[in-house]
């Protein structure tokens, strides 16, 4: 194995607020809250960001693969069952990743989720 080179960097640092962030990448600048705030909740933004990866890493590979992909759709959910006793970590209980696309086949389509998810 090679030797580690960065691929992606991203910091939050406190407010003041209790519960409020501001996070950066690069020369970008956003707020993040705990859920119910003004502003975009931090499990908001990493089910974006896993939707974001999905959208274009997948659009890439159709590309090199040369499929004719017109578009993609992907929308992820996550989810906790607030009824059952929490313990000291916070965990999800379930993910739903939906894929909607145009253009390819059904199975291309399935071959390009698949190979998402093995990377």
């Amino acid at each position: 194995m090679g030797e580690l080179a960065l691929a992606y960097e991203a910091r939050s640092y406190s407010t003041g607020i209790v519960g409020r962030s501001i996070c950066n990448a690069r020369n970008h600048h956003w707020v993040a809250e705990n859920t119910g705030g003004e502003a975009v909740g931090a499990g908001e933004l990493f089910c974006a960001s896993i939707a974001a990866c999905a959208v274009n890493m997948v659009s890439t590979i159709a590309d090199k693969d040369k499929l004719a992909l017109d578009g993609i759709d992907v929308s992820v959910e996550l989810y906790r069952d607030f009824d059952k006793e929490q313990g000291e970590v916070s965990l999800y209980d379930a993910a739903k990743v939906k894929f909607e696309m145009w253009g390819v086949s059904d199975d291309d389509a399935k071959f390009l989720v698949k190979t998402w998810k093995q990377r």
